[in-house]
Formats: C-alpha cells, structure tokens, sequence
C-alpha cells in the first residue's frame, strides 16, 4: 500500500498529458534536455577549470622584489592615491606584485596595506622594479 500514492499520481499524470503515447514522447524530449544541458555544463566546468588553473600557475610566480624594504628617498612627498602620502624616509615592504600594481605595507603606519604603483615606487624609492623573475 505503500506506493499507491506515487502509482495515483503517475496515472493522472499521464491521463493529464493525453496517454501514454505522449507521456512516453515528454519523458525522451525531457531526458534528451537533461542531456544536453548536462554536457554543456560539463564542457563548462572543463573550461573554467583550465581558466583557474591557469590563473593560480600566473599567481604563483612571486615578483622579485616581494618581501623587500625599501626607503623613500624623494625630497617631496609623493601622493601615492588611496589616502597614502609617501615621505622621506619612509620604508616599504613590498608584499605582492601585479604588473604595475605593487601591494606594499608602509612600516609604522597603522592602514596597511596600499596598492601603489610600480613606476611611482622606483621613481621616488630604491625600488628597482616588480616584475616577475
């Protein structure tokens, strides 16, 4: 007596759809999307995977100056955007590197950290560039 429930309402169901013919024609055209969405979310899985994979082998290769301190030796202070103003005698700590972008920690300030530019980091420190080794 257990099923009887689930057999009711598959009897409707296919009374409601106009047989078993048609019935049985809904359940392919239903398996048959099921198919295929589930392979182009597969296909999709696959390509995003490669897309992390590649990302996180780039992300490895550290820039050859990370965990460096440099000093600021700029007579003016140099506005380095995000609220950071660079002084003489500053010392930086590079921390990560992205192209241009240079994640630095200014040593004795309490915001680390900022993201600043390389070019501005060599023209106004002993910063000698962050690219990749």
């Amino acid at each position: 007596m257990g099923n009887l429930g689930g057999y009711q309402w598959i009897t409707t169901f296919i009374k409601s759809v106009g047989g078993p013919a048609k019935a049985a024609r809904y359940a392919v055209g239903a398996a048959g999307l099921i198919f295929v969405a589930g392979g182009a979310a597969y296909a999709g899985g696959e390509q995003a995977v490669k897309v992390l994979k590649s990302r996180l082998e780039k992300r490895a290769v550290p820039c050859a100056t990370q965990g460096q301190t440099f000093t600021v030796a700029a007579a003016a202070d140099a506005d380095a955007g995000g609220g950071l103003t660079l002084r003489a005698g500053d010392a930086i700590r590079v921390l990560e590197c992205d192209d241009d972008a240079i994640v630095v920690e200014v040593i004795g300030d309490e915001n680390n950290p900022y993201v600043v530019s390389g070019q501005l980091l060599t023209s106004i420190s002993d910063f000698p560039g962050g690219e990749p080794v």
